[in-house]
C-alpha cells in the first residue's frame, strides 16, 4: 500500500470539503442504474448537497465514523456511517453504513476499507450494520462475500419536487 493509507479520521468542514467531489462522483456512478427506478424519476442529474450541520451533529455525538482512503495524502476514497441506538430493541446497538466510494483505479482496495469500518464498528460494540446497497453492484456483491444478507428492500416514493 506505499503511498496509500485508510485511517479513521474526525469529521470537520474542511474534510467535508475535500471528500465532496468524491460523493458527487459516486452519486453519478450510480445515476445511469438507477435512473429509470429510483424515486427522482428519472431526475438524478443534480448536485448532492450534504447536510454538514447534521454530520457535525452525529461527530459531536461521537456517533459519526468516518475512514478516508489517502494516496500520497490524497482522498481517493472513504466510508462514512454512524452509530445509534436500535429503537425497537433497547439492548441492541446497531450502525448505518451512509456513503462509500471508492475512486475505479483503486476498488482494490475497498475490501480493506470495508473491512476497516466494519472493525471499528465491532469496536464500538454494534451488534448489526444496515448497508443500503444497489442490489447487483460491485458494492453488493462484496458485502454478500463479507456474509451481509438481504433483510429488508427500500421502498421509495417522491413526494414532492
Amino acid at each position: 500500500m506505499s503511498d496509500k493509507t485508510i485511517r479513521l479520521e474526525p469529521f470537520t468542514s474542511e474534510l467535508a470539503a475535500e471528500l465532496l467531489p468524491l460523493g458527487q462522483a459516486c452519486w453519478n456512478e450510480a445515476t445511469p442504474q438507477k435512473i429509470e427506478r429510483c424515486a427522482f424519476d428519472g431526475d438524478r442529474a443534480i448536485a448532492i448537497e450534504p447536510d454538514l450541520e447534521q454530520y457535525q451533529k452525529l461527530a459531536d455525538l461521537g456517533a459519526l465514523v468516518l475512514f478516508v482512503l489517502r494516496e500520497a495524502g490524497r482522498a481517493r476514497g472513504y466510508v462514512l456511517g454512524w452509530t445509534y441506538q436500535a429503537l425497537h430493541h433497547k439492548r441492541i446497538r446497531g450502525a448505518i453504513a451512509d456513503t462509500f466510494y471508492v475512486e475505479p483505479d483503486l476498488r482494490a482496495y475497498a475490501a480493506v476499507l470495508a473491512d476497516l469500518f466494519l472493525k471499528e464498528l465491532a469496536r464500538r460494540d454494534v451488534q448489526i450494520v444496515g448497508w443500503p446497497v444497489d442490489v447487483g453492484g460491485h458494492l453488493h456483491e462484496m458485502l454478500l462475500a463479507k456474509g451481509f444478507v438481504g433483510d429488508d428492500i427500500v421502498m421509495e416514493k417522491r413526494l414532492c419536487a
